[in-house]
This record gives structure tokens, C-alpha cells and sequence, in this order.
């Protein structure tokens, strides 16, 4: 295990330290991993190990029980031209421009977060220690969106997702769309649970996974508790969440 020490991404004026570790090669052993506090990166697994800050939760949502807002169904209906592709990973010319598009049109740090070619792509998002796929969104002809998410016991796990940031396509807050997608896929694949990564107390950018009810945050004792239990306002907090993810 190494421990990486850094800004944190997430919360203004304060340091972040990751425990890394190699992903196992096994769905079982990674599905384990997600219930302490794991996430995935590439063929590393990570979690946070922040000294005195617990705001990194994992934050799931049962597809069965999932009931979606107005503004999700708004979402819905506005993509029902979309189609959505499942398949393996693939490294494309096609999916670098979409993606540096992305990272340039949203991150201030967005030129550094680019590929800027295929091999450069292939190492991050090209292969995958455990069963990995892609989901791939047209607009006819045009891919608008890409979400690479984990397929393990029980559970579709989002990795990342990104998408044309093309003022004509906000309206459709694609991000919704995709989380509405996985959602499906959980059910169709006979799994139980969506899970969205990180929420983080007090980042506003993480904030719209909480309006995806109901939900449950993962607790620093390493139990799942029902959001509104663990969040006093949680009410509010789903509420004033942006539609749209990071």
C-alpha cells in the first residue's frame, strides 16, 4: 500500500491523502473493496486516508427502489434520441476528442488533463483488472457522451463519465441521462445497486448524486445508512443540487 499526499480536489484549502493499492484481478475481490471505502482508477485502487476530514462517503442508490424527480423524467424524455451502446473498452481517435473536449471545456486544470492521443487514452480508460465496460451515447452519427462503469456481483459501479460540452446539448443534462442509464443497466443485468462514487460533505460539484432517492452513504464506522439519517438536511441538500454532475 502507498499513501499519496496532495490538494484536495474537492474542498478549497485543505490537503487529501489516498491509500493506493493494485485493483485485484477478481469482481468478487474488488466488490469487497467498494464496501471499504474503495474506488478504481485504471488497474489502482484507492481510498481516502485524510487526517481529521471524513467527507469523502460512498453513496449508492438501489435501482429498485429509485424513484426518478421531475427533472429527471424532464431528462429522460428529452434524450429518448439517444442511443446507447454497450461494449468492451475501446480506444478511439473518436472518444480522445470527445474527452479532451470535455476536461478543456470544464476544468480550469483542463489542458492538463487531456490526452492528447489514443496510447495516452489506452492507459487510462483502455483495459481494466476487473469486468469493465463502456456506454456509449449517439446523437445519430455523433457520440455526445461516454460512461465507463464496473460490473461486479450485485453491482454496476459508475468509474467516470464524460460528454460534449456543447452549449446546444446542456439542455439535455447529459450527465442525468447517463446516471438514468446505469440505473437501467443495474436492473436489466439482474444486479441491486448503483454505485456513484464519492459524495463529499460540503463540495457543491458532488452534490447532485444526493438527489438520486433514495440513497445510502457508507459510514466511517463501514456501515450503509440511509442518507437522510446521516445528513440532517438532507432534504435541502437534495433540493439545491445541481441536475448536472462534474
Amino acid at each position: 500500500m502507498f499513501v499519496q499526499v496532495g490538494r484536495c480536489a474537492y474542498l478549497p484549502g485543505r490537503q487529501w491523502a489516498l491509500a493506493t493499492r493494485l485493483a485485484p484481478p477478481s469482481d468478487a475481490d474488488y466488490r469487497a473493496l467498494l464496501e471499504t471505502c474503495h474506488r478504481r482508477s485504471g488497474p489502482v485502487a484507492y481510498r481516502p486516508v485524510c487526517r481529521a476530514c471524513a467527507a469523502c462517503r460512498p453513496i449508492r442508490v438501489e435501482a429498485a427502489a429509485f424513484r426518478p424527480s421531475r427533472s429527471q423524467r424532464r431528462s429522460r424524455a428529452r434524450n429518448l434520441d439517444l442511443a446507447v451502446e454497450l461494449g468492451p473498452l475501446e480506444p478511439t481517435a473518436e472518444k480522445v476528442a470527445l474527452h479532451d473536449r470535455f476536461v478543456r471545456g470544464r476544468f480550469t486544470t483542463g489542458e492538463d488533463q487531456a490526452f492528447g492521443s489514443v496510447e495516452a487514452y489506452a492507459a487510462c480508460f483502455g483495459s481494466s483488472p476487473v469486468t469493465t465496460v463502456e456506454m456509449r451515447y449517439r446523437l445519430g452519427d455523433r457520440l455526445v457522451a461516454v460512461g465507463i462503469v464496473d460490473l461486479v456481483p450485485e453491482v454496476v459501479s459508475s468509474v467516470y463519465f464524460y460528454f460534449d460540452p456543447d452549449p446546444a446539448l446542456a439542455r439535455r443534462s447529459l450527465g442525468v441521462a447517463s446516471v438514468l442509464e446505469e440505473l437501467e443497466l443495474v436492473r436489466r443485468s439482474g444486479r441491486r445497486w448503483l454505485y456513484l462514487g464519492y459524495w463529499v460533505a460540503g463540495c457543491a460539484t458532488m452534490a447532485y448524486k444526493a438527489r438520486y432517492r433514495p440513497c445510502e452513504l457508507l459510514d466511517p464506522q463501514g456501515r450503509w445508512r440511509p442518507f437522510d439519517e446521516v445528513v440532517p438536511d438532507a432534504a435541502e441538500t437534495a433540493r439545491s443540487a445541481p441536475d448536472e454532475e462534474d
